[in-house]
C-alpha cells in the first residue's frame, strides 16, 4: 500500500497587505499550520508528503522565511517532502525561490521536483510536471502521460502537477489548463494537483483532488484549510482518500444592514459572543450595506471597532450609502455651502452619464448644465459616458463621510 499526505497553495509569504501590521499574524499561521500537517504525515507514516505547487507566494520571499522554512521541513528527516514549482514560485533559472542556499543546502529528504521526472518510490512512481513559467496554455499534464508511457504495469502511479482543471467557464485558457480525464489519459492511479484555493473533485474515477490551500487566505474561500490523505493498495485500486482538517485560523464574514439595523446589531453582537473563545484565531470582516446618515454610519462604526477588538484580525468593508435627512440638508445648505454645490453636481453628472437620476442627496444648488459638465471633465481627462451610478455614489459617501469624520 502506498500512503501520502497531498497538499497545494501554501503560499508562504503572502503578504495580507489589506490587513495591515496584522498581516504578520497571518502569515506566521500559515507555518504553524505546515507544521501541523507535517505531524499528520509523521503520525501517518506515509511513503510521501506532497506539494503540489505554490510553496511561497513569489520567487521575491524574503530569505528568513525561505530559511525558516527548510529549517521546517528538517525537523521532519523521517517524512520524504517533495516540492513542486507552481506558477507563484516556477522554476525559472537563477531567481527561482528554489535555488536559494536553503534549499541547495537542504537535507536529502527535501526534495525539489524542478524538472519532469518519474522518481521510484518503495513500490510507486511518482510522476512530476513542475511550471517553469507564470502562464502557459499548454497542459502540464501532457509531460505526465509521455513519462508514464515508459513506467511498468502494475506500480502504483502518483503524477503531480499545476494548473487549473479545464472545466467550461471556469478557467483560463492561458492559466495551464489540465484536461479533465489527465488521470485516465496518462494511466495515473491518482494525479495530486494544486492552483485554486477550494477543494474540489475533479473525479475522473476518484483520482484527481485539488485540495485548496490548507490555510484560508481569503473571505471567499470557505471549503479549503484541509490536506489530502491518500491510501492506493495496487496499481489500478480506487484511492482512499480522506479531507484532514489542518488549518490554523477561520475566516467569518457578517453583514450589517442599515434597512434592519436593530435586527443586525442584535445578531451580530450574537455571533461576536459565539466566536469570543476562539477570537485570537479568527479573522472577522464585517460588511456595512443599506442606507443611513453619516451620524448613524458613524456610531455603528464606533460599535464595531469595539466588537473586533478582541479578534486577530477585525475589518470594515463600508458599502452602505449616505443619506441626509430634510434637516441634514438644510443645514448643509446653509454651512456648507461649497459642499452643497459639490453634492448636486455630482447628482447631475450621474444623469448626464447613465440617463437616470440618482436616489441621492437632493440640495438646491445649481446643477451643471451639460456643456459646463463636458468643459469641467476635459479638462480632468475624463470621459463622461464612462461614468458609473457606482463611482458616483462612492464619490459623495467619501464627501460625506470626510465631512462627518471631521465635525466628530
Amino acid at each position: 500500500m502506498f500512503r501520502f499526505v497531498h497538499s497545494a497553495d501554501w503560499q508562504l509569504g503572502a503578504r495580507f497587505t489589506q490587513f495591515g501590521a496584522k498581516g504578520a499574524a497571518l502569515r506566521e499561521a500559515r507555518l504553524v499550520t505546515l507544521r501541523r500537517a507535517l505531524e499528520v504525515a509523521r503520525q501517518r507514516e506515509v511513503d510521501a508528503f506532497i506539494a503540489a505547487g505554490d510553496v511561497f507566494e513569489d520567487s521575491q520571499v524574503d530569505e528568513s522565511l525561505v530559511s525558516a522554512t527548510v529549517q521546517l521541513f528538517s525537523e521532519f528527516p523521517t517524512v520524504l517532502i517533495f516540492l513542486l514549482p507552481g506558477n507563484h514560485d516556477p522554476f525559472s533559472g537563477p531567481g527561482s525561490v528554489w535555488l536559494r542556499r536553503p534549499f541547495v543546502n537542504a537535507p536529502k529528504h527535501i526534495r525539489i521536483l524542478g524538472e519532469a521526472t518519474a522518481i521510484e518510490l518503495d513500490g510507486a512512481f511518482l510522476v512530476a510536471s513542475p511550471l517553469h513559467q507564470k502562464m502557459s496554455s499548454l497542459d502540464p499534464s501532457l509531460k505526465l502521460s509521455e513519462l508514464a508511457s515508459n513506467l511498468p504495469v502494475g506500480k502504483v502511479k502518483v503524477g503531480v502537477t499545476h494548473g487549473s482543471p479545464a472545466i467550461p467557464g471556469k478557467h483560463q485558457p492561458n492559466d495551464f489548463p489540465i484536461a479533465l480525464n489527465a488521470a485516465s489519459r496518462a494511466g495515473l492511479d491518482y494525479l495530486a494537483i494544486g492552483h485554486w484555493h477550494n477543494w474540489l473533485d475533479v473525479n475522473d474515477g476518484g483520482r484527481v483532488i485539488m485540495p485548496g490551500t490548507p490555510e484560508p487566505d481569503s473571505f471567499d474561500h470557505k471549503n479549503c484549510g484541509y490536506v489530502a490523505y491518500v491510501e492506493i493498495d495496487s496499481g489500478g485500486a480506487t484511492p482512499r482518500i480522506e479531507q484532514v482538517t489542518v488549518a490554523s485560523l477561520r475566516w467569518k464574514e457578517m453583514t450589517f444592514d442599515f434597512l434592519s439595523e436593530d435586527a443586525s446589531r442584535t445578531s451580530l453582537g450574537q455571533s461576536f459572543a459565539d466566536l469570543a473563545s476562539d477570537a485570537g484565531k479568527t479573522v472577522v470582516r464585517v460588511v456595512l450595506a443599506g442606507s443611513a446618515t453619516p451620524r448613524q454610519i458613524s456610531d455603528v462604526r464606533v460599535w464595531l471597532d469595539r466588537s473586533l477588538a478582541p479578534f486577530l484580525v477585525g475589518q470594515i468593508s463600508d458599502k452602505s450609502s449616505i443619506v441626509l435627512s430634510a434637516a441634514e440638508l438644510q443645514d448643509l445648505q446653509v454651512r456648507h455651502p461649497i459642499l452643497s454645490q459639490v453634492l448636486a453636481d455630482l447628482d447631475q453628472l450621474e444623469t448626464l452619464a447613465t440617463g437616470r437620476a440618482p436616489v441621492a442627496n437632493v440640495t438646491h444648488a445649481t446643477p451643471l448644465t451639460l456643456a459646463e459638465a463636458q468643459d469641467l471633465l476635459a479638462s480632468a481627462k475624463i470621459d463622461l459616458t464612462a461614468l458609473t451610478a457606482e463611482q458616483l455614489t462612492q464619490t459623495r459617501q467619501l464627501l460625506l463621510q470626510t465631512m462627518q469624520d471631521a465635525a466628530l
